[in-house]
């Protein structure tokens, strides 16, 4: 796989940090507040442990979702091609999502509550946190929360051919969001304001939108290029 589509899948997360912060900033700034009095260090090891339990499971649904996109492009090579204009449109919708420009992603995100009712259950009996493996395991359950940002990028790790490709598409992803989710965790309202400005998310969703039609096969990706 290339390193640009790495890069892509980590800036994505990066660039998408606002919508994280309304979808996971509750739960994060809710276990922040639960830990209040506890040793800074002994915090935000916790907070990294539940973090990297989310990423966990984005890599383990980017390695399903790769193997199946394989399984299917073996079968006929006319789907990779498909998965990859597939996942570059996922990037334009959710760069539209991010400005509030359409919000056609809420339909997944609806479907997604399918499974999210099952799940989300698990995590009330891991609170509070008391340790690290608690930690852990909440960051795993709450990974798979309906979310179009998620979703999106699960298109392009479907896309990429091998388990071991989408799996690093995912966790590049996850890594991206980090900053932002982490930090609110440590300073919510400072930071939770300065990235939910309509100002940051139109910057933001223009820039997904971009890296969108960039993805897309054709003779415009180096004229796209340029541009950065």
């Amino acid at each position: 796989m290339e390193l640009s589509t790495l890069i892509s899948a980590f800036t994505i997360g990066l660039l998408g940090s606002a919508h994280c912060i309304g979808m996971c900033g509750g739960i994060t700034s809710a276990l922040s507040l639960s830990l209040k009095g506890r040793n800074p260090s002994h915090v935000a090891g916790l907070m990294l442990c539940y973090h990297s339990g989310r990423i966990f499971s984005y890599a383990l649904a980017g390695a399903l979702l790769a193997g199946i996109g394989w399984y299917l492009g073996d079968l006929a090579p006319a789907v990779k091609m498909a998965l990859r204009y597939f996942a570059a449109g996922m990037m334009i919708a959710m760069g539209f999502y991010l400005t509030g420009w359409w919000r056609g992603l809420t339909v997944l995100e609806q479907l997604g509550q399918i499974l999210w009712k099952r799940l989300q259950p698990l995590s009330k009996k891991l609170l509070p946190i008391t340790h690290s493996g608690s930690a852990l395991l909440l960051g795993m359950v709450w990974g798979w929360l309906p979310c179009g940002l998620v979703y999106s990028n699960l298109a392009l790790a479907a896309s990429q051919g091998s388990i071991l490709s989408g799996s690093l598409v995912m966790i590049c992803f996850g890594l991206g969001t980090l900053p932002a989710v982490f930090l609110t965790g440590l300073f919510s309202r400072q930071i939770h304001h300065i990235i939910q400005a309509s100002l940051t998310r139109n910057i933001a969703g223009l820039m997904v939108i971009l890296f969108g039609l960039w993805a897309t096969p054709g003779k415009h990706q180096m004229w796209i290029m340029s541009l950065f």
